[in-house]
């Protein structure tokens, strides 16, 4: 991957090259597939297209939840991920997997269950706060989040939208953002003025507050 650096501005969600192209013109740092259940939740040729396109200039990122160890690590040779979102405590022998393969662990946590084990505290390079209900849109405790601590940076998510992002930035004080339902025109499908727009008040937040 061509910039190491955790990203600050997360869309998630993405299911086709074309919005993928929308968030990279948006000036986005990564792009999110949701291999989970999901209303969108992105279909394999489409996955491995992005990954091709974008894969050395953002962080693709595979989002996975309900699913087993094997079924990650099989997905992540297929599409050629280099770093994985886990909503799912992470075993030693996926961890032990997905470092044999140079792949980057992000693990979401929720604002009610924020705690990681052992071993993921030791492995993953950033966690991300959602509300939670995950994907539903429903606004996170950002005074709750910013009460937390780790020691790698901390992305939120939960409820986002180009209209309040600066406020949740300004309570939470985070790394970074994660958005997937704010800015769609529908599920799945990304709408560009409202990407673009959430992604110029993010980095103007962020930046307001030292952290680009």
């Amino acid at each position: 991957m061509a910039d190491l650096v955790v990203p600050r501005v997360k869309i998630c969600g993405v299911t086709s090259l074309a919005d993928a192209r929308v968030v990279a013109d948006a000036g986005a740092d990564a792009i999110g597939l949701i291999y989970a259940a999901s209303v969108r939740q992105v279909l394999s040729d489409a996955a491995y297209d992005i990954v091709a396109r974008y894969g050395e200039d953002l962080w693709c990122v595979g989002v996975f939840r309900n699913q087993e160890d094997h079924e990650i690590v099989r997905i992540v040779e297929r599409d050629r991920l280099r770093a994985v979102q886990l909503h799912d405590p992470a075993s030693e022998a996926l961890l032990d997997a997905l470092a044999a393969r140079d792949v980057l662990v992000v693990r979401a946590l929720t604002v009610h269950a924020p705690t990681l084990n052992a071993r993921e505290r030791a492995d993953v390079v950033a966690v991300v706060i959602d509300s939670a209900q995950p994907g539903s849109g429903v606004a996170n405790d950002w005074a709750a989040v910013a009460s937390l601590t780790f020691e790698v940076p901390v992305l939120i998510a939960g409820g986002l939208t180009p209209d309040n992002v600066e406020h949740a930035i300004d309570l939470a004080r985070p790394w970074g953002v994660d958005v997937a339902s704010g800015v769609e025109l529908t599920h799945g499908v990304k709408d560009r003025t409202k990407v673009t727009t959430f992604v110029t008040r993010a980095r103007g937040a962020l930046s307001r507050r030292g952290a680009q």
